[in-house]
């Protein structure tokens, strides 16, 4: 049986297992972690005490170290480089584990996190710029002949180690990236989606929504450089903090990010069995503060309508993990898609029965506050209160850091985003009568 030691810091948290002849995985918590006072499981449906039969379980492990890994051309590009299938998770997981989302470190079971040589190897910015042009023969995330990434997503991006205006690719104990770093795609159509992006997340930290910091450099290619809100970096190196992405938090795979996690064909857009806003709202009840938790996934998903994101899935909400449960962390991957016609527009979280922004009246907000347990009175509240926020600031936000081309885009999506506020202000005061729920 192939074992993998899960660390925490020093703290060694449990074992990752695979057994081949059974096809089963299994994780087990070392005593020392469930002894620890403040020690808390890496997943709400990886218990302390295992409830569920060997095949449940083993299901469940594998969608959580699953959704740890990237997606789409990154994880053909991990596969390659390591010489593995892309369907060997145990062996994805030992090549990309040292450097995951979260505080988990996946290390060969005598491995010390201690005894990892630390180093740091310095990024200049001819060298990144390079290395974006040249992302049609080598992929992004592969530097020196190794895979630098191990973070779920489908666009190109690089973890990095940020310190005093340089980065740096960071491996060993004490160190660990800081920031991440997200070149515009290839297509030329997308050559304004970083501007966009960096518009988006000022946007929703300008009226109060609590997202991950971020700056747009030039290397002269535009790059949104990201700081990690699972990283911390204090005087004696970086510490990790626990996240989970929404998709394991429900104990579902990555290909079920999407409500209707079979697409919109015809014969199957009635299939919702992903990640929903009614499930969302559901992870609640693994909250401290159930109605503080509601409340920001809530005003998460009134942003993402005002904006036009209709690619906010399951594995773009993450929550903090503690001894405590569930809080929500900071927004991130905050994009207007509908300024891009190649996009698909469909909702990837729907809105009561509506899969497109245009669908969204007052009955389905209506109706999505029934399905999710939310008080009417406090939605049309919220809904008014965001609308007139944004209409507020968005006059405020310089696009003097964009060049020609990119203005014009955010010219669009601000017209859209305008629209969007007042559309959702006039809903707001149309609200049918519905069943009073608490938040």
């Amino acid at each position: 049986m192939d074992k993998l030691a899960a660390w925490i810091g020093d703290d060694l948290v449990g074992h990752l297992s695979f057994d081949a002849v059974r096809g089963l995985f299994a994780f087990d918590y070392a005593a020392e972690w469930k002894a620890h006072p403040r020690a808390y499981p890496v997943s709400p449906f990886l218990p302390f005490a295992r409830v569920s039969e060997d095949a449940v379980h083993s299901k469940s492990v594998r969608y959580f170290f699953e959704n740890l890994l990237p997606e789409g051309s990154a994880l053909d590009a991990a596969a390659v480089a390591n010489g593995l299938a892309k369907s060997n998770l145990f062996g994805l997981v030992r090549a990309l584990g040292r450097e995951s989302t979260g505080a988990l470190a996946l290390l060969p079971e005598r491995a010390l996190p201690a005894a990892l040589v630390p180093s740091l190897r310095e990024i200049a910015a001819d060298e990144l710029s390079q290395r974006i042009r040249a992302r049609e023969h080598t992929p992004f995330n592969v530097w020196d002949g190794k895979v630098r990434l191990s973070i779920a997503g489908v666009q190109d991006k690089i973890a990095v180690y940020m310190r005093d205006g340089r980065m740096y690719l960071a491996d060993g104990a004490g160190i660990a990236s800081t920031h991440l770093l997200k070149p515009a795609p290839q297509r030329e159509a997308l050559s304004s989606l970083v501007a966009n992006e960096f518009f988006c997340m000022k946007l929703a930290a300008a009226i109060g929504l609590p997202v991950a910091e971020v700056e747009l450099i030039r290397v002269p290619e535009p790059v949104l450089l990201i700081r990690r809100f699972d990283r911390q970096a204090t005087e004696s190196g970086v510490t990790r903090r626990h996240v989970i992405d929404a998709c394991q938090a429900l104990d579902l795979p990555p290909s079920y990010k999407y409500e209707r996690n079979f697409g919109s064909g015809k014969d199957v857009r009635h299939i919702r069995d992903g990640a929903s806003y009614t499930k969302l709202f559901g992870l609640a009840a693994q909250s401290v503060q159930p109605a503080v938790f509601r409340r920001a996934i809530l005003r998460w998903g009134l942003f993402q309508y005002l904006i036009g994101n209709s690619d906010a899935h399951g594995k773009n909400l993450s929550f903090h993990v503690s001894h405590d449960g569930l809080h929500p962390a900071p927004a991130y991957d905050l994009v207007s898609v509908v300024a891009y016609a190649d996009f698909d527009h469909d909702m990837a979280l729907g809105i009561d029965d509506a899969f497109r922004f245009d669908e969204v009246m007052a009955f389905q907000w209506a109706g999505f506050a029934m399905q999710c347990g939310i008080n009417r009175t406090l939605l049309a509240r919220e809904m008014s209160r965001m609308g007139a926020d944004v209409k507020k600031v968005l006059p405020r936000l310089s696009d003097a850091m964009f060049t020609d081309r990119e203005k014009t885009v955010i010219s669009d999506v601000r017209n859209y985003m305008l629209v969007q506020c007042d559309k959702l202000i006039q809903a707001a005061g149309e609200l049918p009568d519905i069943p009073e729920n608490t938040l």
